[in-house]
């Protein structure tokens, strides 16, 4: 059966690229209110579905957007409610991108527990995949495979020109797990990308806390402290090279788990819960996206089955 909260959960934070502080609630909602965020700051009152048709940008996160409202960075949060089997529920947010918190879903996961949800009246979305479902997105060579299963689970393999992470693979066999083996796994990011993205408006709440950095070669004593000034971290605590907040990671396979986690966040944009074995290689938010669409299109509208 559907699923949402029994009691209101508050946060509040930065969001890692806008800098921006919000406050946010999350509050029950009734049968088939599906996930809708909306923005208080604005009048009048918008409510945006966290569907895939909302998508409007996926530039290293996802954002909805209805007319000119947006909310960026929402894949975290989804994330966790549909590990949770959260159905319905009312994300209020006072600014337009949801604080990063600890760059992870440990805090979502942890408050929405299971002394914290109820059922509802009306039977899940839920679709069987009975045959094999194949997709790749030929601009960033992603590829995604379905496979009929007797539940959910997911592989994720990632691919990296990059010494530090080289093939990684993070591997979710069911629900039960999400709490221990993903929901932990920060967001990453590579130490060229960052002067990067900083210059280009992106990462504005981004700190050594909140992210996992990588390192491919070793600091000058002047990119130290730029990061030391810059991420607000002491210039001591930044190794040379390696992962620069090696305290902050928390599984040897960090990047692919995290990768895992936000293909479930973006997945949860079908607005269907799936039986079937996921295997995604070398996943992004844009790739992630996409296959929620095709997913949508041509299968969940199709023929939808509402119980196992």
């Amino acid at each position: 059966m559907q699923k949402t909260i029994t009691r209101p959960i508050k946060f509040s934070g930065v969001g890692l690229h806008t800098g921006l502080y919000a406050n946010v609630q999350l509050k029950p909602a009734p049968d088939n209110f599906g996930i809708q965020f909306c923005r208080t700051d604005i009048a009048p009152t918008l409510f945006i579905a966290a569907n895939s048709e909302n998508v409007s940008k996926t530039i290293r996160s996802t954002t909805l957007q209805k007319n000119d409202v947006e909310v960026i960075t929402v894949e975290h949060l989804l994330s966790a409610f549909y590990a949770s089997g959260i159905d319905n529920l009312l994300v209020e947010i006072d600014n337009k991108e949801v604080p990063i918190l600890d760059g992870s879903a440990k805090f979502y996961i942890q408050s929405i527990s299971n002394e914290n949800t109820i059922e509802l009246h009306q039977p899940k979305k839920q679709f069987i995949i009975r045959d094999v479902i194949e997709w790749k997105d030929e601009q960033t060579d992603a590829e995604y495979i379905f496979l009929p299963h007797d539940h959910f689970s997911v592989t994720c393999l990632i691919d990296f020109p990059s010494k530090m992470i080289k093939h990684q693979y993070a591997v979710l066999n069911n629900w039960k797990e999400y709490p221990k083996e993903i929901a932990a796994a920060k967001t990453f990011c590579f130490l060229h990308e960052i002067e990067y993205l900083y210059e280009n408006g992106l990462i504005r709440g981004g700190n050594l806390n909140n992210a996992l950095v990588f390192s491919e070669s070793a600091l000058s004593k002047e990119k130290i402290t730029w990061l030391s000034t810059t991420f607000h971290q002491s210039a001591n605590s930044i190794p040379e090279m390696g992962i620069l907040n090696p305290l902050y990671q928390t599984y040897d396979n960090e990047a692919a788990r995290h990768k895992l986690l936000d293909v479930i966040g973006d997945l949860a944009l079908t607005q269907t819960y799936f039986q079937g074995k996921l295997i995604t290689y070398k996943p992004g938010h844009t790739s992630n996206c996409k296959f929620a669409q095709y997913l949508v299109k041509n299968f969940v509208n199709a023929t939808t089955e509402h119980s196992f």
